[in-house]
């Protein structure tokens, strides 16, 4: 079924989706949230309070307009100062949509090359070392808050390197974050190039049409006012209180599909918007995973997997251009077909996306603009560093026992596939997911891998799989984990660095944090009384990772 994308474009809907979206017109549930009404949500004052502070999403396409020239000026002055490559230092929202952005257009020539370090496995830190020339690379340190731990890090680390160089550093670098933060306090006072102060009342997730996504767009020559434009003008057309306002038909569709069981909502994108599933995916988990309900967002699997659980799913097809479904496609009637003219829509489709999940929250009757498990992680991982003496972390005590599948942290094992079998035949709920927590170096070998082994398990056990790379993924499905329906099983990857590098300032290694970090994720998922299972896969994690598929 196809949804508008623009105002003469003609639609039919199902019966049962055309009842809601006549209901949510009588109720004017969009005007409602256009005004900014917090009961939509909630009607605990404090709840209401709070999500007043994070509807600033809602009009930041006309907000970031306004502020076009200061972007495009700064993108220029970067680019005439001979910087060859832009490095993202950021997590969960504040990096996925750049990437989406990098990955989406091709890059302009004579632009720098945009990079994002989202990880704080060692070896990745390193390969986007080793990528730039430093003293031509412009690092962005974006974070909401100004405190959060990964991009302080990640700045510690590049700004101690760019010493050595003896040129002024502080050209390096730009902020972008929250008004009155550490981090603009620190950006201000060590003049950095740039510095950025997105508006407060918006979430990390729903930031992708601010300065936190438009900056580094604008940086690598992609046409933002277009982008902007268009977003301005799905905005515009979802403040319809009719049958043709796509944002709220695709609210409603996810909303209502989960509220009877169909809780998977599968993103099948052409491989010009592969990475837009990345951020669809960290939006629509983290901001309804909580309360023991929510979405699950599947994207990137293969087609066969598509049709494990089909009673429990339902389907959201992209095409952009001159593409279209296939004749299989289109037989499956529980889906919504989105179409982009071209890769500029993608602008649209960030708010269009961003509406239907506050929709979908109000359907589901939860926070969509708070993330309470996040936090909870944060603070395990951080409990785990205070017992770091230098040298060794505490891991989970080993049992050896299948039951208490506490065998992270332990060599690898011959029969590892065994092992895995053994517990997913025990803990996989015919209702349910498995999610990969892989906590090791992201790139090409390391996805595909996952991605071999994330098809064997869907066939196999006849459910969907996700997979996540750790840490980044802990600000985005991290959330649905814990917080969520309880019906995942959890497979948690752990490997050896290739070379550890200390952090400065900090008494701990990104070796160190990354541990700490998957260590905090785990007990978590435990404190939660979810099924989840540990492996070290020692210096060689693709080979091990074959050997469990």
């Amino acid at each position: 079924m196809p949804i508008p994308d623009v105002a003469n474009e003609a639609t039919t809907l199902p019966v049962d989706l055309l009842n809601a979206v006549q209901e949510a017109i009588k109720q004017r549930l969009v005007t409602r949230i256009w005004e900014k009404d917090t009961t939509v949500w909630s009607n605990d004052e404090q709840v209401c309070k709070t999500i007043a502070d994070r509807l600033g999403w809602l009009t930041v396409p006309d907000w970031s307009l306004g502020r076009l020239s200061k972007i495009i000026d700064f993108a220029d002055e970067v680019r005439k100062d001979g910087i060859t490559s832009i490095v993202i230092l950021g997590m969960g929202g504040s990096s996925l949509c750049v990437e989406v952005l990098r990955d989406t257009f091709e890059a302009k020539k004579g632009y720098p090359n945009l990079l994002v370090l989202d990880s704080t496995h060692p070896d990745q830190v390193l390969a986007v070392e080793r990528a730039c020339d430093l003293k031509k690379t412009l690092f962005i340190v974006a974070s909401k808050s100004g405190t959060t731990l990964e991009p302080q890090c990640y700045y510690e680390y590049f700004w101690n390197k760019l010493e050595q160089y003896g040129s002024d550093r502080r050209l390096n670098f730009a902020a972008i974050t929250d008004p009155g933060t550490p981090l603009e306090k620190m950006a201000i006072d060590l003049q950095f190039r740039g510095v950025f102060a997105n508006p407060p009342d918006i979430g990390g997730r729903y930031s992708a049409l601010s300065y936190f996504g438009m900056v580094p767009a604008a940086l690598i020559g992609i046409d933002i006012e277009e982008v902007l434009s268009r977003a301005s003008s799905e905005a515009g057309l979802s403040k319809a209180e009719d049958e043709r306002n796509a944002s709220l038909i695709l609210g409603l569709f996810m909303g209502r599909a989960a509220k009877d069981g169909r809780d998977k909502l599968t993103i099948v994108t052409p491989p010009e918007l592969h990475s837009f599933g990345y951020w669809a995916e960290q939006l629509i988990a983290e901001s309804t995973g909580k309360l023991g309900r929510g979405i699950l967002p599947v994207e990137g699997e293969s087609e066969r997997a598509r049709n494990e659980q089909r009673e429990r799913r339902i389907y959201t097809y992209f095409t952009i251009g001159e593409g279209a479904l296939s004749d299989d496609e289109r037989r499956d009637p529980i889906r919504l077909e989105l179409h982009l003219a071209d890769q500029l829509g993608i602008g649209a489709q960030f708010f269009r996306w961003e509406f239907a999940t506050a929709i979908a929250g109000s359907i589901l009757g939860i926070d969509p603009f708070d993330e309470p498990n996040v936090a909870e992680s944060k603070a395990k991982t951080n409990e785990v560093l205070a017992g770091y003496n230098g040298q060794h972390l505490k891991f989970p005590n080993v049992s050896g026992s299948i039951d208490n599948v506490d065998v992270i942290g332990q060599p690898l094992a011959q029969n590892l596939s065994q092992t895995l079998n053994q517990f997913l035949s025990k803990s996989v709920r015919p209702e349910g997911y498995i999610a990969i927590m892989a906590y090791i170096e992201r790139n090409e070998r390391s996805i595909a891998a996952l991605a071999e082994l994330r098809d064997k398990l869907s066939l196999k056990y006849h459910v969907p799989v996700t997979v996540g790379f750790g840490p980044r993924f802990l600000h985005s499905t991290g959330q649905l984990h814990k917080g969520g329906q309880p019906t995942g099983t959890f497979i948690q990857l752990t490997d050896t660095p290739k070379e550890d590098i200390p952090i400065p300032g900090k008494p701990y290694t990104f070796g160190s944090l990354i541990h700490a970090q998957a260590i905090g994720d785990f007990e978590t998922l435990r404190k939660h009384d979810r099924p989840v299972i540990g492996f070290s896969l020692g210096n060689d994690p693709l080979a091990a990772i074959a050997a469990l598929a």
